[in-house]
């Protein structure tokens, strides 16, 4: 990486500042989302209004309100299937309250734009309908997994996102504390606009999960709900299901992501991948011997799978991420031959190799590093690429 991406790097930093913790674990779940939208209302609203803009004019701003209440209506639906995991059935009303209070939080009621003017069939646009807009946008880089000579497990995740000027998507960096299923203590690292659950999150010392986006061919499911949501609910639950229980009882989706999770279980340490594209569903583990990894970019991992049909990018796109999954493949077998696997790994995520693919590159915004043994679970989240001399949030639990 050039000496002037290094400057920027550190621009980026002092211009986002660090790690802000948004502590509001004294709230019940709905309160703490009523806070994080107020907290960020600014910038929710700045984020939407350039949303509406970019849309191209009033007919694709009215398709995209259309596509909300469906959402909407879909996720109603799934309240109703008589053989869904009652758990999954309490966590979807739980996520629609805090949608709705996150949306009040955020001040949608009162956001006004000139081509929210009209009402979309014979409606006026709500609130919800303007939060569950916002949450249509798939976010996540690269993730991988490591197991160490005694069943811990190392997990890393670089979170990017490109901007055309910088602030343009994030006022500042926030890492969001509020209460889950059972009154369980979660946290993540929070985009202004979306709910918790998709870039890196954790639920108390058990679960820990990063996801990375998927490219999929669109297809329109009356039916399908946001893979935001099952993100969000993925948090909310932690260790209470799978990720492949969850991605099975609610699909289909709209587009998809690559979901990593890693918990206690059963006095050891596991891993779980579930790649969730419209109507498919592939999920895998991590095995218990040590040295084994696993590593994540933005497209399906194996097209073979029947989920390989679902990817929907260029030639160009696939090779490059191709080319970014061989990189860390010749760098992690530094890091497992090493005694300190992880001084490895936030080695790794300080690398420059690959210029604009490399883990240290401008668009990161922030990353985690966990380490899970069945004893102990070690947070550690840096603002922006990682650099040596960062100082990061950490946390034990």
């Amino acid at each position: 990486m050039s000496t002037s991406e290094q400057t920027l790097i550190k621009h980026n930093k002092q211009l986002l500042g660090p790690i802000t913790p948004l502590d509001c674990r004294e709230f019940d779940t709905a309160g703490a989302h009523h806070r994080l939208g107020q907290d960020a209302r600014a910038q929710i609203h700045k984020i939407l209004a350039r949303r509406l803009d970019d849309l191209g004019g009033q007919a694709q701003v009215t398709k995209q309100i259309r596509r909300s209440r469906k959402l909407q209506k879909a996720l109603n639906a799934k309240l109703h299937i008589p053989a869904l995991d009652e758990n999954i059935r309490a966590a979807l009303r739980q996520y629609q309250a805090c949608l709705s209070a996150w949306a009040q939080g955020a001040g949608l009621a009162e956001f006004s734009h000139p081509m929210l003017a009209n009402v979309v069939d014979e409606a006026s646009v709500h609130a919800d309908d303007l939060a569950t807009l916002l949450q249509m946008d798939d976010v996540g880089c690269q993730t991988g997994v490591l197991r160490e000579q005694d069943g811990a497990v190392i997990l890393w995740h670089a979170e990017e996102d490109y901007e055309d000027n910088p602030g343009q998507r994030f006022d500042q960096l926030r890492i969001f504390l509020f209460r889950a299923a059972n009154g369980q203590s979660a946290g993540g690292f929070i985009y202004p606009d979306l709910l918790p659950g998709p870039t890196f999150a954790w639920q108390g010392g058990d679960f820990v999960q990063a996801i990375d986006t998927l490219h999929i061919r669109p297809l329109e499911f009356d039916d399908a709900i946001l893979p935001n949501t099952l993100a969000w609910l993925s948090l909310y639950l932690g260790s209470q299901v799978t990720r492949q229980e969850l991605a099975e009882q609610l699909g289909p989706f709209q587009g998809g992501y690559s979901l990593t999770a890693v918990y206690k279980r059963a006095g050891s340490v596991s891993v779980e991948k579930v790649e969730f594209a419209n109507q498919q569903v592939t999920a895998s583990h991590l095995d218990p011997a040590a040295g084994q990894c696993l590593f994540q970019t933005n497209v399906i991992r194996d097209l073979s799978q029947p989920i390989g049909v679902e990817e929907q990018t260029s030639p160009e796109s696939r090779a490059w991420n191709e080319q970014r999954m061989a990189r860390t493949g010749r760098l992690l077998k530094v890091v497992r031959s090493s005694t300190q696997p992880l001084a490895g790994v936030f080695r790794l995520l300080r690398s420059r190799l690959g210029g604009e693919s490399a883990y240290a590159n401008r668009d990161v915004k922030a990353y985690l590093v966990c380490r899970m043994s069945v004893e102990k679970t070690s947070i550690w989240v840096g603002a922006g690429a990682a650099l040596p001399e960062d100082e990061l949030f950490s946390l034990e639990v």
